[in-house]
């Protein structure tokens, strides 16, 4: 059976650094995902601005997602290269995640992380695909 949105999204509150972050998924299709999160000052670094490893953090679990969706296992982060684009100083940020190639062993995703409709940080990922099932 399916999971929902809002379930995922109960389970990742959960987690207690996405959680911190205010954490969302919004979409979730084969080998896509959408995700949120709003600015919020606890998450910025000297300067005003949303410190590296929350925007890394946040797209490696909507790219991971992503992963999840296509493959339908759960899987680790094997590499991850972020480009960071634009500053995060304000707002609502969107993440959208796609699945470029699935292999057997491995899936390589794609994200891209918008500020008010700009790319702010774009993101290649590859994530080992774990041979035990996802916890129901």
């Amino acid at each position: 059976m399916a999971v929902s949105l809002e379930e995922i999204n109960r389970r990742i509150g959960e987690v207690p650094i996405l959680a911190f972050i205010g954490f969302k998924l919004v979409e979730l299709g084969d080998g896509v995902a959408k995700a949120v999160f709003a600015h919020d000052r606890r998450l910025e670094r000297r300067g005003g601005i949303i410190h590296g490893g929350v925007i890394m953090t946040a797209l490696d679990t909507a790219m991971g997602f992503a992963a999840t969706a296509a493959t339908g296992k759960n899987n680790v982060t094997l590499e991850l290269k972020v480009n960071f684009l634009e500053p995060l100083d304000g707002g609502v940020y969107e993440i959208y995640a796609r699945v470029l190639r699935r292999g057997r062993h491995t899936v390589v995703v794609d994200g891209e992380l918008y500020k008010e409709g700009a790319l702010a940080a774009k993101a290649l990922g590859t994530y080992f695909i774990l041979d035990r099932p996802i916890e129901e």
